[in-house]
């Protein structure tokens, strides 16, 4: 493409604008980006959620109506789309806008398509086959970890030097400015009691029932705490039925999708993430960025993000027992909580900054556009992993 004075136009593809990580990544990145270098639109295959009233007024979204299942109407629909929208550059998200995205924008002429990996793999025989040959056609393929990369490359038998990384980044000030003590009060959590809490939609890849059974197994040990989840889904009766079983509904709170949750980060004393599947988790950056210590299920980019033994703990994903144990470890030292807080919020300061990963998208879309920039180069990174140094 050769190179032009206008800001490059690029058109975000994804499967729903919905409360999840991998939307809340995109309206970042949207939102975040310098105007006058990338102008930004976002196609949602099915009508949007009310998320979409975080999008910057100059962001464009246009809702579609794709139905369930394989849907040429869908395909046709984008390149209606494309053509009249004209960007330089598709980005399409994840396994459900993939082929679609990627077919739509070669029949419409589209310059240039960019894919973009978040973290759950589709890994039938059928599944790896279609991503790697989708993958080999588009422009530049992207992934949120060096982790996820390394499993997309490994799943699939995609070269994994032609996957760049960008990790991804959080909006520092966010989580900085809110009142513990407020907080708290706002949350009515008992201040003798040590707050663990966790956020994400309640479904199946996020585990929370996980979660669950390591604090059942607190509670039997005597430990002294009050327990929150922030985040709705499909299984959150279940959750809440399996928290009475476990007889700690007393002590478990469900607050729901929370769209202000720095305020529910600063009543916390620990973060936990307890997935089964991710790629680069925000909810861990957003608990680093309010100096609280976490312990998390080593799946995706997760030791990316946690020092071991300095931020946090990792432990195997699916395994009670070592959740529990990690949890109870920071959680009965006084100190312990307080020096992995601000290490972890020392960690993301160095090397989690939102304008970190802004820097590198915009290099992304810029060099495959062939517009020159002054936005300083960054660690978009290729092949294999390349750690970042440790506190």
């Amino acid at each position: 493409m050769p190179p032009h004075s206008q800001p490059v136009r690029v058109m975000h593809v994804l499967y729903r604008l919905q409360a999840g990580g991998t939307e809340y990544g995109v309206i970042k990145l949207v939102n975040g980006l310098d105007r006058s270098l990338v102008t930004s639109s976002i196609c949602s295959s099915t009508p949007a959620t009310e998320v979409k009233g975080l999008l910057r007024p100059d962001v464009v979204l246009h809702e579609c109506s794709r139905r369930d299942g394989n849907d040429p109407k869908f395909v046709w629909d984008l390149v209606r789309l494309f053509r009249r929208e004209r960007p330089d550059i598709v980005h399409t998200h994840a396994w459900g806008t993939l082929c679609e995205g990627l077919l739509a924008a070669r029949l419409a002429g589209v310059p240039q398509v960019v894919h973009g990996e978040h973290g759950t793999l589709q890994l039938k025989t059928y599944q790896a086959r279609v991503q790697r040959f989708a993958w080999g056609r588009v422009d530049r393929l992207l992934s949120v970890s060096s982790r996820l990369a390394e499993a997309m490359s490994k799943a699939t038998g995609y070269p994994l030097d032609r996957i760049e990384v960008i990790r991804n980044g959080v909006d520092l000030s966010r989580f900085t400015a809110v009142d513990r003590a407020e907080a708290r009060r706002r949350l009515n959590l008992a201040s003798d009691r040590i707050a663990i809490g966790t956020a994400g939609r309640l479904v199946p890849v996020k585990d929370q029932a996980l979660l669950l059974e390591a604090l059942g197994q607190l509670a039997g040990r005597g430990l002294k705490f009050v327990a929150v989840i922030a985040g709705d889904g499909p299984l959150r009766s279940s959750l809440e039925a399996r928290a009475t079983a476990l007889r700690i509904h007393d002590r478990v709170r469900f607050l729901g999708h929370r769209p202000d949750v720095e305020r529910v980060y600063a009543a916390l004393d620990l973060f936990v993430l307890s997935s089964v599947s991710e790629g680069l988790s925000n909810t861990i950056l957003e608990a680093m960025a309010s100096g609280l210590p976490v312990v998390a299920t080593r799946v995706g980019g997760a030791d990316e993000l946690i020092d071991e033994g300095t931020t946090g703990f990792a432990v195997p994903a699916s395994n009670a027992a070592a959740l529990g144990d990690a949890i109870e470890r920071v959680a009965r030292d006084p100190a312990l909580l307080t020096r992995m807080g601000g290490a972890g919020r020392d960690r993301a300061l160095r090397h989690f900054g939102l304008d970190r990963m802004l820097s590198n998208y915009t290099n992304v879309y810029c060099g495959s556009a062939g517009v020159a920039t002054t936005v300083r180069p960054d660690v978009v990174e290729k092949g294999a992993m390349r750690c970042l140094p440790h506190s």
